[in-house]
């Protein structure tokens, strides 16, 4: 019971059955040229021709909907809601020119949401995987500017002074994550749903999520169970990890709104806006019943804490521990792709330490390596297997964790060659 089903961005569909959702991982990606640290910079311009195209054409129906007030607040809304406002290249484009006016108009909060029962559910990978198989651009350009998009999000505070409000009221996956992952004010509801499961379909967590999982407030241990097992969140447990900010019943979102609109000039103290979120939300508490991480921190920590090695160690050890949870994280590890499984953990290791920017910058290498058909990678199986004949039985290579080399692993952060066709993201 991890992910949803095809239209989220890397779920395993065995759990949901929603029809067509989608995923949000991408294409193959361009080599970084350093890991050291540096401060939130201008992301590179996306594809001229691109942005030409989706600017120009009035057969394209708007997917997301700007609400600029004079109240120096602005609500953005995903507009897609029977995709789940799944992600793909001209929902970007639209929000690289919504952001960039924001920032124009002066606003100085920004109320991030999604029409329907979905925030943002993922991104459309079913097409990259076209792309991978006949061998486009698509699988560079989709990640490329999806990374360069997120991390311009999470520079928002520090470099224009505008802080986003993240409200999950809904369905929070992949894609959804990396546009307000980096908000710092993220208010979870009743409805929340979150996950990054894109283990399960050949992938690894990404949108910068490879820094900030092994650093969660609740623990590294949690961040790489998380990482690796793709656990569904509900509020309580997105509250306990340190994902969410804040808890609030979904009837009273548009009072939040309302409070922190009056502070005018001061919607954009953190601060300021953290404690009118509060004060709505007054005394109001998630419901635990579903709760997974609380109950399981200790044997959290003895299975994926400090003191594990390797994906081999996490699994001898949930094998050797007589219980429910440990059963099931088996079970959820034993299920996805053994290579993503062991290129995630060595990912959130070596990103431990590093900046955002840098996690970015290698995450998009690592997507790039992940574009190639099997044996090589195992992307396209994963899609094939989620979102194509949606039969859930997808044939990992290797298939099992033991069978996967670190040698392998390790060429999953290679540079790219010169002959990519993006090369280096550029942020």
């Amino acid at each position: 019971d991890i992910y949803p089903s095809p239209v989220h961005l890397s779920l395993s569909a065995a759990m949901w059955r929603m029809g067509n959702m989608c995923w949000r991982l991408g294409p193959p990606r361009a080599m970084v040229q350093s890991f050291h640290a540096q401060p939130c910079l201008k992301p590179a311009s996306w594809p001229q021709q691109m942005h030409r195209c989706m600017a120009t054409n009035p057969e394209v129906a708007p997917q997301t909907r700007l609400e600029i007030g004079n109240d120096k607040c602005a609500r953005l809304t995903l507009t897609r809601p029977k995709k789940l406002n799944s992600l793909n290249l001209t929902m970007m484009s639209e929000l690289k020119d919504n952001y960039a006016e924001v920032v124009r108009s002066g606003v100085r909060c920004l109320f991030l949401s999604g029409e329907g029962r979905a925030f943002c559910a993922g991104g459309d990978v079913a097409e990259v995987r076209e792309g991978v198989l006949a061998g486009n651009n698509l699988p560079a350009d989709f990640f490329y500017e999806e990374y360069s998009l997120d991390y311009d999000i999470a520079c928002l505070h520090k470099n224009k002074g505008v802080l986003q409000v993240a409200l999950w009221d809904g369905i929070v996956m992949g894609g959804g994550v990396g546009l307000s992952i980096h908000s710092p004010v993220r208010i979870a509801t009743e409805k929340t749903l979150f996950a990054m499961p894109e283990t399960g379909i050949g992938l690894f967590p990404d949108v910068g999520t490879t820094c900030l999982l092994p650093n969660l407030p609740a623990g590294e241990h949690v961040g790489i169970f998380l990482g690796l097992t793709g656990q569904r969140l509900s509020a309580a447990d997105c509250l306990h990890a340190g994902i969410a900010t804040h808890y609030c019943p979904s009837e009273l979102l548009g009072e939040v709104e309302q409070r922190i609109r009056a502070l005018g000039d001061g919607a954009s103290d953190h601060d300021a806006v953290s404690a009118a979120v509060s004060e709505v939300a007054s005394n109001a508490t998630p419901d635990t019943s579903k709760a997974v991480l609380a109950a399981n921190d200790d044997a959290m920590k003895q299975c994926f804490g400090g003191s594990v090695q390797s994906a081999e160690d996490i699994v001898a050890r949930l094998q050797n521990l007589d219980s429910d949870w440990a059963k099931r994280s088996l079970a959820m590890l034993r299920r996805h792709s053994p290579t993503s499984v062991k290129v995630s953990l060595e990912a959130i290791r070596r990103h431990r330490s590093v900046s955002l920017r840098d996690a970015f910058v290698a995450e998009y290498r690592m997507s790039q390596w992940c574009m190639r058909p099997q044996p090589a990678s195992d992307f396209c199986e994963g899609i094939r297997a989620v979102l194509v004949d949606k039969d859930n039985q997808p044939v990992w290579s290797p298939a099992t964790i033991e069978e996967v080399s670190m040698e392998k692993v390790a060429g999953f952060f290679e540079p790219l060659g010169q002959n990519h066709p993006r090369g280096e993201l550029q942020i």
